[in-house]
């Protein structure tokens, strides 16, 4: 022990020594006397606080978004002059009932498509039978609508979120957090598996990948399924491309999620409201921003997430919030992709707002797809209310419609590339229909 101390009072010494040879350390003392020529401070000076940047200010980018007329005046003539109330069922994704191809859930559903009252439609596993019956179902609703392909999307995600299983033709993929102990080159293999594996099946999109950062072990909806793939956002964001690369191989679309960052939470949105001002941190942002510059984002989903500085006005939740949609992710990101809901159906939004308030606030801030999981019973008429109602609201406001057709030309462009995409697929072919592959943006089918 002494000899470890010897080296501390050695200096200590060698200091001291220092101080009372040194003339102006002699005579120093604490504090130090004021310095000639610098301002004096009184005693009751107090330094101003300095602000903190605001979220908007910490994630600016230099880019500035074209116009989104420019993207409507891009689209296919006659693809400019169908109905008004059929560009608004484009923004529309719904649940369906029925697990076999002459189910009647499946037939209305089918009908919806063809008619352009609904864009798309939401896998649950209530709709889920065998390999066969998804195969022929989504055959089914890829035929309803073969001039511009459905989006028929599933929550695929791996580990618990998993809407088919490996006994209904799917790959035993792991969760996330597993997934993220596996070097990259191997996620990327687990995630061409399960891409080939929907696209085969007839699946258009993968609401996916999960890009909330582990971040609270006691958070009930991400890190107690092993959702995320860790708290550091380049891990994140290494994995999630991983999974994006290959559903895009395979001509399937993926969306990020949940916007802006459900990993810190302590709370689930599926229950009810969600603030996460006590608990979120900027560096949940980071995924996001760096996958929107690396364009490996096809859709973003927006959560029911209240966060200072974000969301609202008015209480409104980022999935309903222009700061979030407009202004942060449009014009702050500089993102130009699909903004799509979480279910508007969900506790969060469904306890303060019908399922028509909430899909015109979706459209008035900025969104383009309002996710409705609907009652069996009663989808079909509720479908027709809300095409009835952002009919009306079009029809009073000019610039609400204008906010359909951006919504409308985002969705059709994404459509228009996911047909060169599948067309060029490998892992796509079965059940799409021929004309498809025989078709380009500017030469589409009537």
């Amino acid at each position: 022990m002494s000899d470890l101390r010897r080296p501390i009072r050695t200096l200590v010494a060698l200091t001291a020594s220092a101080m009372m040879t040194s003339p102006a350390l002699s005579q120093a003392t604490v504090p130090f006397p004021p310095i000639g020529g610098l301002i004096e401070r009184g005693a009751d000076f107090e330094p101003v606080p300095s602000a903190k940047p605001s979220i908007v200010e910490s994630f600016a980018s230099q880019c500035v978004l074209p116009h989104p007329e420019l993207a409507w005046a891009a689209l296919p003539r006659h693809l400019r002059e169908v109905p008004l109330r059929q560009m608004i069922g484009q923004l529309l994704v719904v649940s369906f009932s029925g697990k076999t191809a002459d189910s009647a859930g499946v037939a209305l559903a089918a009908d919806a498509l063809a008619a352009s009252e609904i864009g798309g439609v939401l896998y649950f596993r209530h709709n889920v039978g065998t390999a066969e019956d998804v195969r022929a179902i989504n055959a089914r609703l890829l035929a309803a609508s073969p001039d511009l392909p459905p989006m028929i999307a599933i929550d695929q995600e791996g580990g618990a979120v998993m809407r088919l299983k490996p006994s209904e033709g799917a790959p035993d993929t792991p969760s996330a957090r597993d997934v993220a102990q596996t070097p990259p080159d191997t996620a990327r293999e687990t995630y061409d598996a399960m891409a080939e594996s929907l696209a085969s099946a007839g699946f258009t999109a993968n609401f996916g990948p999960v890009v909330d950062l582990d971040l609270n072990p006691d958070n009930p909806v991400i890190s107690r399924f092993g959702r995320a793939y860790g708290a550091d956002p380049q891990t994140v964001v290494d994995y999630g491309e991983a999974f994006v690369d290959a559903h895009r191989d395979a001509g399937v679309a993926t969306a990020l999620k949940h916007f802006p960052g459900h990993g810190s939470s302590t709370d689930d949105s599926h229950d009810g409201a969600t603030d996460l001002t006590p608990t979120w941190s900027r560096k949940e942002m980071i995924p996001f921003r760096d996958m929107i510059v690396d364009r490996k984002a096809d859709m973003i989903m927006i959560g029911h997430l209240e966060l200072d500085g974000l969301s609202g006005p008015d209480g409104w939740p980022a999935s309903l919030s222009p700061n979030a949609i407009d202004r942060f992710l449009r014009d702050t990101l500089c993102y130009d992709g699909l903004v799509v809901s979480d279910d508007l159906s969900m506790d969060a939004v469904s306890s303060h707002w019908n399922a028509i308030e909430a899909t015109k606030q979706m459209v008035r801030a900025g969104g383009d797809i309002a996710l409705l999981s609907l009652s069996a019973d009663k989808g079909a008429a509720a479908v027709r209310e809300i095409l009835d109602a952002l009919e009306a609201e079009a029809a009073a406001s000019p610039d609400f419609e204008d906010r359909i057709r951006y919504a409308y030309a985002r969705i059709v462009h994404h459509k228009l590339d996911l047909m060169e995409a599948r067309a060029v697929s490998e892992a796509a072919p079965a059940g799409i229909p021929t004309r498809w592959a025989q078709a380009t943006p500017g030469s589409l089918p009537r």
